[in-house]
């Protein structure tokens, strides 16, 4: 909790430097809302169909699963408040929140969300502008690769960009990020604890129609509190005696562009080159090809659609001390039915693969090919303003192919870290007091 009211000390003035409004500026500076959501799934907490009961150490969710009784139904409420200002030219946001999910048969994993967020849209003289902020998230894991439990992890991370406009076609740009991630001292998930600083600057061409094309050039520096730990949860030794260091030094070049395509598509893009050094592990050093695309269409006023496209080296969501080469692709069409309903889909696929990082020294199952597929439809309804009632249908599964694994001693074992499948349906309402 300190670091909670760490941050909560850093965002304490966005909202003091501004007068006390009255009640008239309430709406437009102070927003509360709720949300409330019910979800039902099929296989709630991603148990993989080889899963050995025995291997789950809470009592009760072990019995469950011994029982085939995977289904259950979640509860998750959230209040917060937002918090917007403008002050001459500079621009405050904010954002806290809490929120506790109380599961129906698994009730074990009750657990609380804490986030605060806070940023600056900041402008100084008529060439320099950028940004500066923080967040703060506690928060339960993603249980895709630790399926059945309950580790709470706190994400920290603070920014500040800027960009120089020295010339009306010519602008320069740069970025420092840190982020920290902390699981609590879990004794499974301790070997993820980092934290990392990202550098990078640039420049862009910015064309007369607003578009942009620019190079950016980025370095990562990421550190491991804690020593890597084999599959059975042993740290592991070398041969002199010292512990295996996860760090690693990642440089990267990319270009990148912003462009309008036409007055009813823009596409975004950005591909270079990588390269990823490790502090041990030589084995898994990487250099290569990286890129994201993302093209938006609008071909009417009511349809819409987005597609996506991805080859990123990479840890998703931090949920490994591996990383892996992750290539997928996803389609998010969009239907406005009516100026108060609306239609969205979200489908994608994505393999995540391993190969080139040879020692997994994840505790998790965690194989060397995965492959993920999600699917999902959403209808959106808002009567009122600020009041929005929300239901959707999902499907999601994962599917990892077995592998040999060498352990320390050096023999040779088949590991099959298993599949699973998840079916769900959600609704939720919410309500945002002054929304416009």
């Amino acid at each position: 909790m300190p670091a909670v009211f760490s941050l909560y000390s850093q965002l304490y003035w966005l909202f003091f430097l501004c007068h006390t409004a009255t009640a008239a500026e309430f709406s437009k500076v102070l927003k509360p809302y709720l949300n409330y959501t019910v979800t039902a799934d099929d296989n709630i907490l991603r148990i993989r169909d080889n899963l050995t009961p025995d291997s789950i150490t809470d009592a009760h969710i072990r019995n469950l699963i011994a029982q085939g009784k995977l289904a259950d139904v979640s509860n998750r409420m959230t209040g917060g408040i937002m918090f917007e200002k403008e002050m001459s030219r500079q621009r405050f946001t904010a954002d806290f929140n809490w929120t506790y999910t109380k599961f129906e048969r698994f009730s074990t994993v009750d657990n609380d969300v804490k986030s605060a967020t806070g940023n600056w849209n900041w402008f100084l003289g008529k060439r320099l502008e950028g940004n500066m902020g923080a967040t703060y998230v506690e928060s339960l894991m993603p249980f895709i690769f630790q399926p059945g439990l309950k580790i709470i992890r706190t994400e920290q991370r603070q920014f500040i960009n800027g960009a120089w406009n020295f010339h009306p076609r010519w602008r320069l740009v740069g970025e420092y990020t840190h982020y920290s991630l902390d699981t609590g001292k879990n004794p499974r998930a301790d070997n993820l604890d980092r934290s990392e600083n990202r550098f990078e600057g640039g420049i862009d061409y910015v064309t007369p129609g607003k578009n942009t094309f620019g190079i950016v050039f980025r370095n990562i520096l990421g550190n491991f509190t804690n020593p890597a730990r084999d599959a059975s949860g042993t740290i592991i030794i070398e041969s002199d005696g010292s512990f295996i260091d996860n760090g690693f030094y990642q440089k990267e070049v990319l270009a990148r562009v912003n462009w309008a395509v036409s007055e009813k598509s823009r596409l975004q893009a950005s591909a270079g080159w990588v390269e990823r050094l490790n502090n041990d592990l030589k084995q898994r050093n990487f250099n290569g090809f990286n890129g994201t695309v993302t093209y938006h269409w609008q071909p009417t006023a009511k349809l819409g659609l987005t597609v996506n496209g991805w080859r990123l080296t990479s840890s998703m969501n931090n949920l490994t001390a591996n990383f892996s080469l992750n290539t997928g692709a996803s389609i998010v069409p969009s239907w406005n039915i009516t100026e108060k309903i609306r239609l969205e889909g979200d489908f994608s696929y994505e393999t995540r693969n391993f190969n080139r990082f040879t020692e997994i020294t994840d505790q998790f199952p965690v194989g060397r090919n995965n492959t993920l597929r999600n699917a999902a439809l959403k209808l959106i309804y808002s009567p009122y303003l600020g009041l929005q009632l929300t239901t959707s249908i999902y499907h999601s599964d994962f599917n990892a192919e077995p592998f040999i694994r060498t352990t320390p001693a050096g023999t040779q074992v088949l590991t099959n870290p298993g599949d699973f499948n998840a079916n769900g349906v959600t609704a939720s309402l919410q309500y945002i007091y002054g929304k416009r």
